[in-house]
């Protein structure tokens, strides 16, 4: 029985007397106590008593079920059903048949809310509910259907996304796909979109970071040059993105050589104003192609940067030259150099040279 003394104090004029008493009902351990906390959630204004009351939910609420803790989604307070929404992402497992049953009512945030949590459940969600979610009258919805889809790396929606990418006249529901394929589309679900977006540097501007992404996880070595050319149209707004794309496209297809075009636009790019973040990958992604004396000159430079991240990724790109001017260089700096790690791999790079004049394979895009 829940002393009458701390229900008394749930109406107290005193945050701290009202938040002090919410605590020890909550650690009470009566069966009742998950409702008296309930009722004074919905007529509560201090958000650290609701703080504190949603706190002592979670807890009574651990082993029982959620109906409780969905019923609080339709809380006037958007704050509380935050909270709730949270609660029952952590048991999404628990709540699946609840929140099912919520992505079939006309409320249009508890169907939106029902899929965001959904997608957190360890054993998926059903795929039954995420095509309805798909075709869901409301944006909002939608939108979040597709971009679980994506995060749950959830393939068997490729045709449906694409379906509503080349559908769909709404900027945000398209942008929500391409991020969408970009993660689960293949090189069909790109031929597909080339009807409406023949080249990448044509791409909207809204359209086209996700775009690339797509490019990098989907096309093949010939759209290196495509990609190329976005960068030396749309400049440094793309330069993070589209590094990425081609570095995954590398990967994918082992490529090894650049055409001359595209080994002077990502030459091009090591320039000192560029962000340290996108010249430390460009110089792992140009480690490539050190075969080639171009780029190799490109990144020598930076194995005396005073940034000891791009010197050692200057450093290991440069395996693949046989250049005499890269060895020399390696050669002054290892006399030079202080920093252990730099030295280790200036070292291990120097006894492998006589395997630098072996010769490379190489798949021009």
């Amino acid at each position: 029985m829940i002393d009458a003394k701390l229900i008394a104090a749930l109406s107290a004029p005193e945050d701290s007397e009202r938040r002090f008493a919410a605590e020890e009902i909550s650690e009470s351990g009566d069966p009742g106590a998950a409702d008296i906390l309930v009722s004074q959630l919905h007529r509560e204004g201090s958000r650290a008593v609701k703080e504190a009351i949603l706190r002592g939910l979670s807890r009574i609420w651990t082993s029982n079920p959620v109906d409780s803790i969905i019923a609080l989604l339709k809380d006037d307070d958007p704050f509380v059903r935050a909270e709730a929404a949270d609660m029952l992402q952590r048991r999404a497992n628990d709540a699946m048949e609840g929140l099912n049953h919520l992505m079939r009512g006309d409320d249009k945030d508890l169907r939106k809310f029902s899929v965001d949590i959904l997608s957190q459940a360890s054993i998926g969600a059903p795929d039954a509910l995420y095509f309805a979610a798909l075709k869901d009258g409301d944006i909002n919805v939608v939108i979040s259907a597709i971009e679980n889809v994506g995060a749950s790396r959830r393939s068997a929606f490729a045709q449906p996304v694409l379906a509503i990418a080349l559908e769909s006249s709404q900027p945000m529901v398209i942008c929500a796909c391409l991020e969408t394929l970009a993660q689960i589309g293949t090189e069909p679900t790109l031929d597909a979109l080339r009807a409406r977006y023949p080249d990448a540097a044509e791409v909207p501007g809204i359209y086209q970071q996700p775009f690339l992404k797509l490019l990098g996880g989907a096309a093949g070595a010939e759209s290196i040059e495509e990609i190329c050319r976005t960068i030396e149209r749309k400049g440094a707004s793309v330069y993070e993105v589209a590094i990425d794309a081609i570095t995954r496209i590398v990967a994918r297809h082992q490529v090894s050589e650049l055409n001359p075009i595209c080994e002077a636009e990502l030459c091009g790019l090591l320039q000192p104003e560029l962000d340290a973040g996108v010249c430390f990958h460009l110089i792992r992604l140009l480690g490539h192609f050190t075969g080639s004396i171009r780029v190799a000159l490109a990144v020598l430079p930076y194995i005396h940067d005073p940034d000891r991240t791009l010197a050692l990724a200057a450093v290991e790109s440069l395996a693949n030259s046989s250049d005499s001017r890269v060895e020399s260089a390696l050669q002054s700096l290892l006399s030079t150099v202080s920093d252990p790690e730099i030295n280790e791999e200036l070292e291990e790079l120097l006894r492998r040279r006589p395997r630098w004049n072996s010769p490379l394979s190489s798949s021009p895009n």
